[in-house]
């Protein structure tokens, strides 16, 4: 189910990021909060449909995505821009989406690792 979740889920955040910029805000009213929380709402379905991936192996999926969109972005066909600090965005959202799933235990009451 989760894993079907991140497909969803990366298909809108695709969508949002792609498409030309309109001038009018979607989301939260800070683009870097949009970020943030796209971030950690993906960390946790990710967390959760790949139980056994660690903080590390997330981290640099994670890492990855956020650098791929700025880039992709960055291309003139694209219409908007590319911001380093929207990665930053990111990684702090997969943070405080990873320090969930660690403090609540999330994954293991869910039933999806042991512990």
């Amino acid at each position: 189910m989760f894993r079907g979740l991140v497909a969803i889920f990366t298909l809108v955040v695709a969508w949002f990021a792609f498409t030309p910029a309109t001038g009018v805000e979607s989301g939260l009213p800070w683009d870097k909060a949009n970020h943030a929380l796209a971030f950690l709402v993906w960390t946790l379905l990710v967390g959760c449909g790949w139980p056994r991936a660690g903080v590390v192996r997330v981290g640099a999926v994670m890492l990855g995505l956020g650098i791929g969109i700025e880039l992709i972005q960055g291309l003139p066909a694209v219409g908007r821009d590319a911001d380093g600090l929207d990665v930053v965005a990111d990684m702090v959202g997969f943070a405080a989406g990873w320090g969930l799933l660690a403090a609540a235990g999330l994954r293991r009451r869910l039933g999806l690792v042991r512990g």
